[in-house]
């Protein structure tokens, strides 16, 4: 077991092995873990593994999940801005400059979420993905034990209404979806420049009613962690019921 910064108290740490030789950071991955019951395998976005991203972990944790938290780059408890565009490893981990879609995060992230429900058990597994990292929640359903997937602001650098996933990653997930009666749960800001109506609008034509979007006035961007304390305390509310409540009735029942 790998040793926790303070700044995680509460969390445990490992090494996960990508098994990717030419990945930036190495082949191990570190993931924190924290609580107890099914798994959500939490991805933060662009800026990093910012402190409302590890808040947004404690916080799910003690609602009665077990939190895996990948880092991707970067180091835990900073918000880099949008400083990693400028990263080849983040260009290449995201792909968030190739229209193709292809991330690949998304074939270790998949086994990570293997790892996790093989620990953890129950119905299955969730998956939230924000900003650039919100297709991956999509990408994950690839898998079977993925039961939960949540796109909060998901965006992408190149289109107002592609998701940035491979094509058949996505029709994947729309036939599971249809097949398995699967709910596919989105959040944005309505007045979000990075994540516009046209995206949820892709959401609703491929998933339909299964599509559950929650939609907040104002012009922020990260619903779930930067500009969660800015929201007006009925809309915290609703986005914080919206989230747990979909997280236990899929993985808890």
């Amino acid at each position: 077991m790998a040793a926790v910064p303070s700044d995680l108290d509460g969390f445990e740490s490992f090494d996960f092995d990508t098994g990717r030789e030419d990945r930036a950071g190495g082949r191990a991955a570190r993931v924190y873990r924290r609580g107890s019951g099914p798994a959500v395998v939490l991805i933060h976005e662009l800026p990093g593994m910012s402190p409302e991203c590890i808040e947004l972990a404690r916080r799910l944790a003690d609602e009665g999940f077990t939190i895996y938290m990948p880092l991707l780059f970067g180091e835990p408890d900073k918000n880099y801005g949008m400083a990693p565009l400028l990263w080849p490893c983040v260009w290449r981990e995201f792909s968030v400059l190739s229209t193709r879609g292809k991330s690949p995060a998304a074939d270790w992230l998949r086994a990570l979420a293997r790892q996790a429900y093989a620990e953890r058990g129950g119905r299955g597994v969730g998956a939230i993905g924000m900003c650039f990292t919100g297709r991956f929640a999509l990408s994950l359903m690839m898998e079977p034990e993925m039961i939960a997937p949540v796109l909060s602001q998901p965006a992408s650098s190149y289109s107002h209404s592609a998701m940035g996933i491979p094509s058949a990653e996505w029709n994947h997930a729309a036939a599971r979806s249809k097949a398995e009666n699967i709910p596919v749960l989105g959040f944005r800001f309505i007045g979000d420049p990075l994540c516009r109506k046209e995206r949820f609008e892709t959401l609703r034509e491929s998933f339909g009613e299964r599509f559950k979007p929650v939609e907040v006035e104002g012009h922020g961007h990260s619903v779930l962690t930067m500009d969660f304390a800015s929201m007006a305390p009925e809309d915290r509310e609703r986005v914080w019921s919206a989230l747990t409540g979909f997280l236990n009735e899929r993985l808890k029942g």
